[in-house]
């Protein structure tokens, strides 16, 4: 079963940040594993994800550099087969496993860098293909970078197929279903039916997706930087879970979503480098909103600190709050006073979300000196371990005064004593 909202958190961090980072001008081999922990309650068990990640730069000549990159999630947990009051008692395990390739050319000059990429990410029952690009340039005095990254993603979901089906009677994928093309992975959309008696019946699905994000970065004095981004993303196609169903009366039909999404961030940073203590303070703040009536505001402190030649230790407090789609209802208003028209859903990054997060990450440096490599074949070495706690809570998207059957348990809440954690685990190599 598809967990929507870890993979699709997981490849949106990793387009945008192809996207958007500069060409690299040094051979580097970097590898980091990541373990991401989700507790929920009510027995559901939880959400476990292991990302490895191994990236690698090398330089073809004085102003070419050439990039590999892959990357895989293996993810495990259990969550609600139906949005309900009591979908607790419906929940079910899945598994799932994801690849990711990609590849990429930068060219470096010394006022600007241009990138091109492009990648392949696939798992039982989603595909995507996605190309871009991204340049930057330095103005005269080289105190301003201007950068502009633009991706495009031709993605396509497994879905049941439906057919002429009316939006209560639609049918959700389920674990069993098969999920291939006729002819291969890059074969034809029509669905196949391995066995018509049972109704396996799927199909595959088109979304497109849409990226761009400018940069400003601005030195105000030797000490201090500002950077001010303004990103912006067209997504169209299927953009349902094709797994979750949602109780509508007596009904459970599988959840219905627009077809379009426009989204857009304004966001600033505020480095600030303060040479008596040896350390720096960050902040940052970002505010997006959406065609489907989500807004939300982050805000995020950190402190970095050189503890000698070789350790630098950062911490970060993050806080994050965000309003509900206009189409999502808590449960039991679904269950007893029908949909908010076409759309229905069930996914909680759509409901009224807080969230808390804390945590420190500590690098350890070491660079080769009077010709004298690291491990005897590096220039520098970067080892990083960082950690996060992070506290969720969902709020009631509609009167809680009214909700006779009490607050829905199928999402978490903060009266956990932990609710999710990050582990993760560098190393970088420059060579």
């Amino acid at each position: 079963m598809r967990p929507s909202s870890v993979i699709a958190v997981v490849t949106a961090v990793g387009a945008v940040a192809a996207a958007a980072s500069p060409a690299a001008a040094d051979d580097k081999i970097d590898f980091t594993t990541t373990w991401y922990q989700e507790n929920r309650q009510g027995g559901l068990g939880g959400l476990t994800v292991v990302h490895p990640q191994l990236d690698l730069g090398v330089d073809v000549g004085e102003n070419v550099t050439f990039d590999l990159g892959y990357a895989a999630d293996a993810v495990t947990g259990a969550t609600a087969t139906v949005y309900a009051v009591d979908a607790v008692s419906s929940a079910t395990t899945f598994d799932d496993l994801r690849h990711e390739g990609k590849l990429g050319i930068g060219f470096v000059g010394n006022m600007a860098t241009l990138g091109l990429f492009g990648s392949l990410g696939h798992e039982r029952d989603y595909l995507s293909i996605a190309v871009g690009g991204t340049g930057a340039v330095d103005l005269p005095g080289k105190n301003t970078n201007v950068a502009l990254s633009y991706a495009h993603s031709f993605d396509e979901v497994c879905d049941k197929a439906n057919g002429e089906l009316t939006l209560l009677e639609r049918r959700a994928l389920d674990g069993d279903d098969p999920c291939k093309k006729k002819n291969g992975v890059f074969g034809d959309d029509s669905y196949i039916m391995d066995n018509p008696a049972l109704g396996l019946a799927t199909t595959w699905r088109d979304l497109t997706i849409d990226t761009v994000q400018g940069t400003l970065t601005q030195n105000l004095s030797p000490t201090m930087i500002l950077q001010l981004s303004l990103y912006g993303q067209i997504l169209e196609g299927f953009q349902s879970n094709p797994y979750r169903r949602v109780r509508i009366g007596p009904n459970e039909p599988q959840e219905h979503m627009p077809d379009t999404r426009a989204r857009w961030a304004l966001s600033a940073r505020l480095n600030r480098f303060l040479p008596r203590l040896r350390s720096a303070v960050h902040v940052s703040a970002r505010g997006y909103n959406d065609t489907w009536g989500v807004s939300s505001g982050t805000v995020e402190l950190g402190y970095s600190q050189y503890m000698g030649d070789s350790l630098l230790l950062r911490v970060r407090a993050r806080a994050y709050q965000q309003t509900a789609a206009t189409f999502f209802k808590d449960a039991f208003f679904y269950e007893t006073e029908s949909t908010a028209g076409e759309y229905f859903t069930g996914d909680r990054e759509l409901s009224p979300v807080r969230n808390a997060l804390v945590g420190a990450k500590l690098t350890m440096i070491s660079i080769a000196e009077d010709d004298k490599k690291v491990w005897g074949a590096f220039d520098k070495l970067q080892l990083n371990l960082k950690a996060e706690v992070l506290l969720l809570d969902e709020a009631a998207a509609d009167d809680p005064e009214a909700n006779t059957g009490g607050r829905d348990t199928q999402f978490l809440s903060s009266d956990q004593l932990l609710d999710a954690f990050t582990l993760q685990l560098g190393l970088l190599l420059d060579y």
